[in-house]
């Protein structure tokens, strides 16, 4: 009844905004059509922990008032004031997160492409000598290459000069150039085709491997790393693994690709259908992550897994399996984007170092 009200008033108001009511128990699975939760008061309790496990969400608690009165233009003005804040902090928050490329004296345009069931989410940064000068961040319900030639193009109108274009998108990637497994489910060889249309060197690495280099930046305290992500409501997730200071990429790009040993782990379901509570995946990334700390015996662990916010956790899960002493120091992320853009911008620098070293020797 209270969506419905909400509802009246808005299309009275023409905002552009719609609302549902939703059983708590199904909001993991409905979620991801939505932009915004709102939760009644007599469930304030879970407040804190959905906050936790939808990260990219904003999750609002309805003010008591509010909600025992049906004030409806009451929650739109709370809701406004709300996603106000919410765009301030983030802005504010990714200026505060950029540790990458502190030296360098080039111009880079760095692309992170995030995708998950319901939409796909395109961030970008154009860095000029270590300063960010433009950053955005765009939202669609799937992505073809249309997108990325927009945006580049649109960069270039802006800032007329660019030295590189770094793109982090998820899939195997050969050689740093080609994407295997593209955005728009054809193998297409990006680099070149963008290198052919604007006359600007373009490197592509893996969006999971550009997040550890990332990390690596903020921690450099150590050497063996692997950043695990676990998106919401996928139920493989993926890995991007560094040892002794390196990435490692493996035969064809294979490294960190979960997806070919985790169905074959014993499981107590589908992966799927673990993806849809706290608890299976709190086993999907326990036994995801139990074959790599016995391979590389990692120093540190950053987790992206919205639905396992508590490392604490899977910590204590991984102890039926590694002594305490093997355990590595975890970190829970909560925005795994900030580390893929340092991570891409600082592989795009050494990139274009090593192009004028080849130069200068040759």
């Amino acid at each position: 009844m209270f969506a419905d009200n909400l509802n009246s008033v808005v299309e009275m108001l023409g905002e552009d905004y719609h609302f549902d009511a939703v059983a708590y128990s199904n909001i993991y699975e409905q979620v991801e059509n939505y932009d915004l939760v709102l939760i009644a008061p007599q469930i304030g309790y879970m407040l804190k922990r959905l906050q936790e496990s939808l990260p990219d969400k904003l999750v609002l608690q309805i003010p008591t008032a509010t909600f025992a009165s049906y004030d409806a233009i009451g929650a739109i003005k709370f809701i406004q004031s709300e996603i106000e804040n919410y765009n301030k902090e983030k802005k504010e928050e990714q200026v505060k997160k950029c540790h990458c490329c502190k030296k360098s004296n080039k111009r880079i345009l760095s692309i992170v492409l995030s995708t998950n069931r319901a939409q796909t989410r395109i961030y970008y940064r154009v860095y000029d000598k270590s300063t960010i000068i433009d950053q955005q961040t765009i939202i669609k319900e799937s992505l073809d290459m249309n997108d990325l030639y927009d945006i580049i193009d649109t960069v270039l109108l802006k800032h007329h000069i660019i030295d590189v274009i770094g793109i982090a998108t998820p899939g195997i990637i050969k050689d740093n150039q080609h994407l295997r497994s593209s955005i728009d489910g054809s193998n297409q060889d990006i680099k070149n085709e963008f290198e052919k249309k604007y006359h600007i060197d373009v490197f592509i690495y893996n969006n999971a491997n550009a997040a550890v280099v990332g990390f690596s930046l903020e921690h450099e305290e150590y050497k063996n790393i692997i950043f695990h992500s676990q998106p919401f409501g996928f139920g493989v997730g993926g890995q991007g693994i560094l040892v002794n200071g390196q990435v490692i990429t493996g035969k064809e790009g294979i490294a960190g690709e979960v997806r070919f040993f985790l169905r074959r782990m014993q499981l107590s379901d589908d992966c799927q259908q673990l993806a849809w509570s706290q608890a299976g995946v709190k086993e999907l990334v326990i036994k995801s992550l139990l074959p790599s700390i016995s391979l590389i015996g990692p120093d540190a662990i950053a987790l992206y897994s919205p639905m396992t916010p508590d490392t604490l956790e899977i910590e204590k899960g991984l102890l039926s399996f590694v002594p305490k002493e093997f355990i590595p120091t975890f970190y829970s992320i909560k925005e795994p984007w900030y580390y893929m853009l340092d991570g891409i911008t600082k592989l795009c620098d050494e990139h274009l170092n090593e192009k004028v070293k080849i130069k200068g020797e040759s």
